[in-house]
Formats: C-alpha cells, sequence, structure tokens
C-alpha cells in the first residue's frame, strides 16, 4: 500500500516497499515527489533503490537555509535553471555549454551549488528527471523541473513547511523500513 507524506496540491512523497521483500535486504520499491498536483518521477517503476532519495531526502531540511545565493537574485526560473545546469552539468536545457573551468573550480562549484541539485541522481524512479530547488530568505521552497506542464513553466513553489513535514515523514518511514527488512523490529 502506497504511504503518503505531505499533500499533493503542496508538497508530498509517495512510496512503497516491494511486497515480497524479506530480510535480509535493502529498501526496494518505488516513489514519486508531488509538486503542487504535479508528479516528478515515475511511481510506477518497480523495483528502485529508495535509499539515495532517503539520503538525499534526509538532509534537506538542515540545507534549506543554504539554497539561495546572490547569483540567484533577480533571475526568472528559466535563467535560474541555466546557471545551475551550467555549472553542475554543462547544459542549458539539452544544449552543451562551453566550460572553460579548470577541474578545480568545477569541483568547487559542484561543492557548492549541488545541494541545488533535486531528483536528478536519487534512484531510477526519477531517471530523465532532473530538477533543481531553491529558497529564497523569507519566501517558498521553488522547485523548477521540465517535467512540469508547459502552462505552470519551469517552477512551482511549495511551502517550506510542507515539505519539512513531507520529508521528515518520508524519512522516518523508511527507516523503519530499513530496520524491518534488516531483520530487526520496526
Amino acid at each position: 500500500m502506497d504511504m503518503l507524506f505531505g499533500e499533493r496540491l503542496d508538497f508530498a512523497i509517495e512510496a512503497d516497499v516491494e511486497p515480497n521483500l524479506e530480510p535480509p535486504s535493502a529498501v526496494w520499491g518505488r516513489m514519486c515527489v508531488w509538486c503542487r498536483g504535479v508528479a516528478l518521477g515515475d511511481l510506477g517503476e518497480s523495483r528502485c533503490a529508495l535509499y539515495p532519495a532517503y539520503r538525499s531526502f534526509r538532509s534537506l531540511p538542515s540545507n534549506l537555509d543554504r539554497l539561495w545565493s546572490e547569483e540567484l537574485v533577480g533571475l526568472d526560473d528559466i535563467a535560474a535553471w541555466n546557471f545551475l545546469d551550467g555549472l553542475l552539468y554543462g547544459h542549458h536545457g539539452d544544449v552543451e555549454v562551453p566550460d572553460d573551468r579548470t577541474a578545480e573550480v568545477r569541483r568547487r562549484d559542484w561543492t557548492f551549488w549541488s545541494a541545488h541539485d533535486f531528483l536528478t541522481n536519487w534512484g531510477e524512479q526519477f531517471n530523465g528527471c532532473k530538477a533543481f530547488i531553491l529558497c529564497p530568505p523569507g519566501g517558498p521552497v521553488r522547485i523548477l523541473s521540465r517535467e512540469l506542464p508547459g502552462h505552470m513553466g519551469r517552477g512551482v513553489d511549495v511551502s517550506r513547511a510542507g515539505l519539512v513535514a513531507a520529508v521528515e515523514g518520508f524519512t522516518r518511514w523508511f527507516e523503519q523500513q530499513a530496520r524491518r527488512l534488516e531483520g530487526g523490529r520496526a
């Protein structure tokens, strides 16, 4: 049975474990993230590793305040997307951009800006779902994704409180599943 953490019309994480897993096992299952009623990721993709998403979600609430920088001030969603996509992946959308940074500068940029990476390498269920996350001071959390319907543009706002509550619920649930599948009590 799918578990839903949060509100689909704000921010939610929907997940389930594979029904026939027996200890000892890693937590395998399926999941997606809901942002303003739009599912990001493929809830139908079964037998996905859930640990990469758990690991990334676990640190997200404590990192929200560092998901903003002066370089982002005044950028619209497309410009912010291109800025982050260029620094982290060397692209603006589907177009590769020239990158004359040294390896040291690329590593430094990755270390600083990779906290904005959202869903991109978080498991098979998010394959092809590159997204970025921003959190302007005093404002809502902004999720940028090309997977959003055209009428929504490239980004949506979700509430900080809703995101934190969903993440905390999901991480507690994942930890219970991990203990159960290690052979311990859930």
